[in-house]
């Protein structure tokens, strides 16, 4: 969208050219090439041979720079209106995007004095390895709910495959803002509630007792707040990389969940006022109280929009509340949709996941197709929410009993009744622990806006953009993060992950806010300091305190 200046020149945002997943290796002659393309999608209509000779320019440099890096292909090519982006996740497969530089048209007068229109493309607003890691989540997100790319077109065929890219990418890169790539959405962290050593013991004791009622269930995940409490007790089966991928699935439907209880909960509240209101006019038919009956205006519930990385509300809610895919006799974020009709409308969700190998976690896909297929397993994934507790259930479908389960309503019954009666004690738990590190944190959240990120669990924890628990909407107190500093925070990260000697850099913005990035131990934290007349020594010391109170957050 064109933005007018207060110049008389108008600024453009960065946006996509087109997206294009491919193979080369399916169209191999001029009659064939078309079969290369296996999704495309663009901000305009493009005729085919347009879309073919893009695909060819960008096999061209990849085949080009592979001259010079024989190991490592071609990853982005820098021109002057555009920016190009390449990730090979599978053999042969590429996913590659281009994007319009964002620039600014100012309208001037040449030399002749007619008026022409000069436009200036700005590339440092881009950040390589931001859009990089979108690409890579991207299709770490697909690969989970979908199989490998390699699979569908074993088992289904090519046609199969399209189909799936369609439904999955469509919505996703058309929704992407490349100029508010947050960088806290593509560090790769997750996002923990600290607890303490008894919260813990109880917590595991209640996913064991759970385990012990219900044996074919073979993970149980655990969510306080839409964050991480408990994910096994280190020999889960489930890789890193595919937890990250499960918690950002989960985050808007547990958003969304959380946002239609506050509704019901305030036209709760409102209908109760409404009551009291109209006993009192019955009682009292004075002209005051008819005045202030009909004057009295009841403000209507709304639903904040979805925040990914935001903590929600600990208020206690009625746990029967509806959502746009739920309805009000369920507590199933994922399962059935109804508890009391037939089982026609069970439609368990498929993931696919990486196996624990010879004692450790294989995050990375491994160097041939068929090794890494066969280190793939399938789950049935179920999500239960109940109060501000998320339960994430992984049923294996490789055990008889498994498949049967996903698919029989009483077993959804069963544990719907079983958590309803076993779960007041341990939502008491992590409500109590979560107020501690609210407390421990609530001075700190409010005088700086950083991230910290600890790279040995992938912790991650920021106040850039703060958000109001009450009423689940983006407060607007305190420092505001502007695109600059935005910016400024992600050149900082390119360069700590670019430069492993570098432990601290020290950066002003234009409006003389300092921005810092410190690495020590596998940790790293980025901070604005929000005071503009400050020693680069005082900045030192504050970013020093905020870094050993993180930890000690991290680690309470």
């Amino acid at each position: 969208m064109e933005t007018p200046s207060s110049y008389g020149s108008v600024a453009v945002p960065p946006s996509l050219n087109h997206f294009a997943i491919y193979n080369p290796t399916f169209g191999p002659t001029e009659e064939t090439q078309q079969d290369q393309l296996l999704y495309y999608v663009a901000k305009k209509t493009v005729p085919m041979d347009v879309k073919m000779r893009q695909i060819g320019l960008a096999q061209g440099l990849i085949n080009f720079t592979r001259a010079f890096s024989p190991i490592k292909a071609c990853e982005n090519v820098h021109t002057q209106k555009n920016r190009m982006v390449f990730h090979e996740p599978e053999k042969d497969y590429w996913i590659y995007v281009s994007i319009e530089l964002g620039h600014i048209k100012k309208l001037t007068k040449d030399k002749d004095g007619k008026p022409k229109t000069v436009v200036e493309y700005f590339d440092s607003n881009l950040h390589d390895s931001g859009i990089k890691r979108m690409l890579e989540m991207g299709y770490e997100m697909y690969r989970v709910f979908n199989g490998t790319f390699d699979s569908t077109v074993k088992t289904l065929g090519v046609k199969a495959l399209k189909i799936k890219l369609e439904e999955f990418f469509s919505n996703w890169v058309l929704e992407w803002e490349f100029d508010k790539t947050e960088l806290t959405k593509t560090i790769d962290g997750i996002f923990y509630l600290p607890l303490s050593n008894s919260a813990i013991s109880k917590v595991s004791s209640f996913v064991e007792q759970i385990q012990m009622e219900y044996k074919f269930i073979s993970e149980i995940i655990v969510l306080w707040q839409n964050k991480l409490v408990y994910n096994g007790d280190g020999n889960r089966s489930i890789s890193e990389n595919d937890l990250k991928c499960i918690l950002r699935h989960l985050d808007p439907l547990i958003s969304e969940k959380d946002a239609l209880e506050r509704g019901q909960e305030k036209k709760k509240k409102s209908k109760e006022a409404e009551k009291l209101s109209l006993k009192g006019f019955t009682r009292n038919f004075s002209g005051s109280n008819l005045f202030s009956y009909f004057s009295s205006t009841i403000s209507p519930s709304t639903s904040p929009p979805n925040n990914t990385y935001a903590s929600n509300s600990s208020n206690q809610h009625d746990t029967s509340h509806s959502s746009s895919n739920l309805t009000p006799s369920t507590n199933f974020l994922l399962g059935p949709s109804h508890l009391n009709v037939d089982d026609s409308d069970i439609k368990p969700l498929k993931v696919y996941l990486t196996k624990k190998v010879t004692g450790h976690l294989n995050d990375d896909i491994t160097e041939t197709d068929d090794e890494y297929e066969s280190n793939i397993e399938e789950y049935f994934l179920v999500a239960y929410k109940q109060n501000d507790l998320t339960l994430v259930f992984l049923i294996p479908n490789s055990l008889p009993e498994g498949y049967t389960k996903a698919y029989d309503k009483t077993f959804y019954k069963s544990i719907h009744e079983y958590l309803s009666s076993h779960s007041d004690d341990i939502i008491k738990i992590l409500n109590e622990d979560y107020e501690h590190s609210i407390k421990l944190g609530s001075d700190t959240d409010k005088e700086y806006r950083y991230v910290f990120f600890n790279k040995l669990n992938l912790a991650i924890k920021s106040s850039l953009y703060p958000f109001n628990a009450s009423n689940g909407t983006s407060s607007s107190k305190g420092l505001t993060i502007t695109g600059e500093m935005a910016h400024a925070l992600y050149d900082l990260h390119e360069d700590l992950e670019k430069y492993p000697h570098l432990t601290e850099i020290y950066t002003r913005s234009t409006t003389n806010f300092w921005i810092v990035g410190k690495r020590s131990n596998g940790r790293v934290l980025y901070v604005v300091v929000p005071k503009k007349e400050v020693s680069l020594m005082e900045v030192e010391d504050d970013v020093r305190k905020l870094s050993n109170l993180c930890d000690t957050i991290n680690s309470s």
